[in-house]
């Protein structure tokens, strides 16, 4: 008897599999170009196990000096660690011959296109639980909550956490403390709010406070500042809380040591065929870590 070979099968293996990876390559439910979390995330390659990140203050306020006197030397302190350990995520799917060669492919390469998904809706979750969990599981490198009080290397103390539901004074506060906010030396910040996410059924209350030319349920027709300010309205149905709202400043303003991605394997599949029990089995995985390092580009509310 002769040794069965993959050309014994060249129905499956040069039609069914190339058409699988092609589906892959080709597949519209992996373009993450616009998820939401590409916008607020600093996303990065890595290619190590973990990485490492150690925060440093700036350097305080300048001194007065006298006439020929030495300057003084400004040292700056050491703030805490942030490691990212990569997550594997990984799902297979299973097909006989008899399935693929009697649903004429159409049925397999359905599952193809919806195993691409499964993968980007599993990332997208896994991202978005940063801010569910904001309030009380996800830490910053601080070792507070994302949204919290945090204490600061100099000592003094700033929230980036509001209990208000979004409205005109929970905007107008926000955007107060962006305005405020310091180093951990007491150096005033330059940061903007860009972003509020939210879940989409809150849509409708942040265009209102948002677009609204006069303050919203205010009879007195009030001129409502709020509609001259520019904030990118992000929603994102992976955001669970209906109430809850986030606002970021974009990641580039603190040199991506806000929200952070590392991406340490993109989808990738191998697909091949069994012969002794005549099935075609596709796996997938890909390996990701994400966090938050400097809380303050991010200001939230779980709402009242």
């Amino acid at each position: 008897m002769s040794v069965m070979v993959r050309s014994n099968f060249q129905d499956i293996f040069d039609s069914l599999l190339a058409a699988i990876d092609t589906i892959y390559i080709q597949s519209k439910d992996l373009d993450e170009t616009k998820a939401p979390w590409k916008q607020i995330f600093e996303v990065k390659k890595s290619s190590r196990q973990f990485e490492n990140v150690t925060g440093f203050t700036g350097f305080s306020q300048f001194a007065t000096v006298g006439e020929t006197t030495d300057v003084p030397l400004m040292t700056i302190g050491q703030l805490f660690d942030k490691k990212f350990t990569h997550t594997k995520w990984a799902g297979a799917w299973q097909v006989s011959e008899e399935m693929q060669e009697d649903d004429q492919h159409e049925l397999v390469s359905s599952l193809a296109r919806a195993f691409a998904r499964s993968f980007r809706f599993t990332k997208e979750v896994d991202l978005a639980n940063v801010l569910n969990n904001g309030f009380g599981v996800e830490n910053a490198a601080d070792g507070s909550d994302v949204f919290a009080t945090h204490t600061l290397f100099n000592g003094s103390t700033i929230s980036n956490l509001s209990t208000a539901d979004f409205g005109v004074s929970a905007a107008q506060a926000m955007y107060n403390s962006f305005a405020t906010l310091t180093d951990d030396q007491g150096l005033r910040i330059q940061l903007s709010p860009s972003y509020i996410v939210a879940n989409p059924a809150m849509r409708w209350v942040i265009g209102e406070v948002m677009g609204s030319e006069y303050k919203p349920y205010v009879a007195t027709n009030e001129r409502n500042v709020l509609n001259e300010e520019t904030l990118k309205e992000i929603y994102w149905a992976e955001v669970t809380d209906t109430d809850a709202w986030f606002v970021f400043a974009k990641p580039s303003a603190l040199n991506g040591n806000g929200l952070r991605c590392y991406e340490r394997q993109a989808f990738t599949t191998s697909t091949d065929f069994y012969v002794r029990n005549l099935t075609m089995i596709s796996v997938g995985r890909g390996r990701w870590s994400r966090g938050v390092i400097d809380w303050r580009q991010g200001y939230a509310s779980q709402g009242a």
